[in-house]
């Protein structure tokens, strides 16, 4: 019993791997900083940082997707880089029952508004970053995921980045 715990304390004490990089520009990123009132969204500043930028979602295949997204894009149109965010443009507000049988629902904020942040790769192939977004429905409270997103994520911003 004594030498298994000990292994096991020599195990625990053990440095973690260090992570290997996969390119040059693996830790070269953009930050993008916007700013959103109603459905008005701008770009505030652009600046360039290093950090590690997390895993792409899937650059093929999303058309019809539903959600948030941004999306690093080539001279040629090609999606290079794409990231699934929360919808940090909500321009709706949960409201919660009068009564515990109830269900939770949304409704419409128009005027909200904020700031937010999108984190992208800097890339020398990388001229261009779209914001896109789902419609959520609009007429009176809605409930559950109808709420969150009623069609397919259309562009709702284009930018070309400052090299």
């Amino acid at each position: 019993m004594a030498a298994r715990k000990s292994a096991r304390k020599s195990k625990a004490r053990k440095a973690p791997a260090k992570a290997s990089k996969t390119s040059p520009e693996s830790n070269k990123a953009m930050r993008l900083t916007f700013s959103y009132e109603g459905n008005d969204v701008k770009l505030l500043s652009q600046q360039r940082t290093e950090m590690i930028v997390p895993t792409s979602d899937a650059t093929k295949g999303y058309g019809r997707h539903k959600g948030f997204w941004a999306e690093l894009r080539s001279g040629s149109d090609k999606t290079l880089y794409r990231t699934v965010m929360h919808n940090p443009t909500k321009n709706d507000a949960e409201v919660f029952p009068g009564t515990p049988n109830e269900g939770i629902s949304r409704v419409p904020a128009p005027k909200r508004k904020g700031v937010f942040v999108v984190v992208v790769p800097d890339t020398a192939e990388g001229e261009e970053v779209i914001l896109c977004r789902s419609k959520p429905a609009t007429k009176g409270p809605t409930k559950g995921l109808r709420a969150l997103a009623t069609e397919p994520a259309e562009e709702i911003l284009r930018l070309k980045l400052k090299k």
